[in-house]
């Protein structure tokens, strides 16, 4: 029932071109730019990473959400080898 008025309502608003014009500005303004840092966490980031053992580098596409997991995960790594204490003999 509610998508029914709905839809009534984008109907009757895309026949007068004022309105449509107000919607396209407003929609615009409220769209989130990726110079204002926010990406979308499906999207396909490809980056070039060095390969042990050589001088090549080699390209590496995963989505935003796994670059910043694997990133967590360093961090993670580095956080407990730097709180273990060593063992004294």
């Amino acid at each position: 029932m509610i998508s029914l008025v709905f839809a009534a309502a984008l109907l009757a608003g895309a026949a007068d071109p004022a309105t449509q014009a107000a919607n396209t500005a407003t929609a615009a303004a409220t769209t989130p730019t990726k110079a204002a840092g926010k990406t979308d966490k499906n999207e396909m980031v490809c980056k070039r990473e060095a390969v042990l053992g050589s001088r090549m580098k080699e390209r590496v596409c995963l989505t935003q959400a796994d670059w910043d997991q694997r990133k967590a995960d360093s961090r993670a790594d580095v956080e407990k080898s730097q709180s273990v204490k060593p063992l004294s003999f």
